[in-house]
């Protein structure tokens, strides 16, 4: 199980690179299936709030519903987390992209020597 201080290392790493005009607004929690609005990814899913930095628009992961103006989205699993630990970005910046923060990455495809 992944720490919920390595999590949110791990995702304001992330945020830098693919999604540097987003911050968080606090820190980033465990997301449980007890919570009724808890929008998982299955086991090991953590949540947070970010917030533009220009436009002030608010983005909840992890949370189905709650207050306005805000769009909320499925949290981030720590699979994903993991794997941009271990310098596999794919995973973390098509999440970033599927929730609508990630800068466009150009149909760039990632390049992969051999040997």
């Amino acid at each position: 199980m992944l720490s919920r201080e390595d999590a949110q290392r791990f995702l304001l790493g992330a945020l830098g690179e693919f999604a540097p005009d987003w911050e968080p607004v606090g820190d980033v929690t465990e997301v449980t299936a007890q919570d009724p609005n808890a929008w998982l990814s299955g086991v090991g899913t953590f949540g947070v709030i970010l917030r533009h930095r220009s436009t002030q628009e608010v983005k909840v992961l992890g949370r189905r519903s709650g207050p306005q103006p805000a769009s909320y989205h499925r949290g981030i699993s720590q699979l994903v987390l993991t794997a941009y630990s271990d310098r596999n970005t794919d995973p973390v910046r098509r999440y970033l992209e599927e929730v609508g923060i990630a800068r466009p990455s150009g149909g760039r495809r990632p390049a992969f020597r051999a040997g």
